[in-house]
């Protein structure tokens, strides 16, 4: 099936679409009450997750599934507007509380949104997991303090009503993110490259397909390299700085900056510190961030800030590079092979 066999979506409401689904896998549930039928939204049992998809398209697009794999290439032919419509009504399949919100992250095994009161317990569990898988691997991450760690975690739910995508960060991490891109685009002006295929990309190993991508700078790759090297730990070292600066201050204020451009609502929630985190409950999201909601111009002013900076370290660092950097010293490092597995993107729209 191409895009284009995909008809525009008919005139139906995704609550009304949600009611026949789950009617059609579950006759019973409307008969439930309240919490018996969250109970039995959280932990779906795969077939009637099945039904309620195909119930879902049948409804909402006029296509006909009668098997998962139909199901999944018929998902991959949506653009915005179609996904848009059909992530509407799922919400009501997989949301929960006043705002059907729902966390689009691993929560871990057996766990469902109903295992964590407030967002400041479900980061903290969260927290204790990265720190345990990174203790080998990296100790030096591992070792760092409890601050927040929402690095731009996905999520869904209901604002005014209306269906939003949603991105939950911590403030220091919004803010390194947005130096780091916008250091990219200036190192790009500094040192003009490109990526190319290697040799190796696209050939399958084991499970999956290998990436293979190189970059060409025009015979400045270790000056490259090296800027990049440089500006990474500079991020780092900014993003931990903010973190720290944070978390003493417990201001407990969440930003809220909409970023919705036509079939695509997307509202990015920025949290100053983990005391924010600690006062929204899941099933009130928006009651309680409204609550400790603050103007974005502090924000804004610190990111202008922080860039300004940082753009002065790429020139200093640049200039310093094209002076005194010996790119025939080679810095060794380990090379990784990295195999995308099949199917580790499907599930991310």
């Amino acid at each position: 099936m191409r895009k284009d066999d995909v008809a525009d979506p008919p005139p139906i409401a995704p609550e009304t679409a949600f009611r026949r689904a789950m009617i059609a896998a579950s006759p019973d549930y409307f008969s439930w009450d309240a919490v018996a039928q969250e109970r039995y939204r959280l932990a779906l049992p795969k077939d009637a997750s099945f039904r309620i998809e195909q119930e879902l398209l049948k409804s909402l697009f006029g296509i006909t599934a009668s098997t998962a794999e139909e199901i999944d290439n018929a998902i991959e032919t949506f653009d915005d507007k179609h996904y848009l419509l059909y992530n509407s009504a799922m919400l009501f399949v997989h949301g929960v509380g006043d705002d059907l919100f729902f966390l689009n992250e691993y929560l871990g095994e057996g766990k469902t949104l109903a295992d964590f009161e407030t967002l400041g317990v479900y980061d903290y569990d969260d927290y204790c997991f990265q720190k345990e898988a990174l203790k080998d691997e990296c100790p030096e991450r591992a070792a760092l303090p409890y601050q927040g760690t929402l690095q731009g975690t996905w999520a869904r739910l209901q604002i005014d009503g209306a269906f939003s995508y949603a991105s939950l960060w911590m403030a220091s991490a919004y803010v390194g993110s947005a130096i780091d891109e916008a250091g990219l685009d200036k190192i790009a002006a500094l040192i003009p490259h490109r990526y190319v295929r290697g040799k190796d990309d696209g050939k399958r190993e084991g499970g999956g397909t290998l990436l293979d991508i190189r970059i060409e700078a025009n015979g400045q790759e270790a000056q490259l390299e090296e800027l990049k090297s440089r500006y990474y730990r500079y991020v780092s070292e900014r993003q931990r700085a903010m973190a720290d600066a944070f978390d003493r201050e417990e201001r407990k204020r969440v930003y809220l900056l909409d970023e919705s451009r036509g079939d695509d609502p997307h509202m990015n929630f920025i949290f100053t510190d983990k005391t924010a985190l600690e006062d929204v409950r899941f099933r009130h999201f928006m009651a309680d961030c409204q609550k400790i909601a603050e103007d974005r111009r502090a924000l804004d002013s610190l990111a202008e800030e922080e860039k300004h900076a940082a753009m002065a370290f790429l020139e200093e660092n640049y200039q310093d590079i094209l002076d005194n950097f010996d790119p025939r010293v080679v810095k060794f490092r380990k090379r990784r092979k990295i195999v995308l597995a099949d199917g580790a993107l499907d599930g991310l729209f």
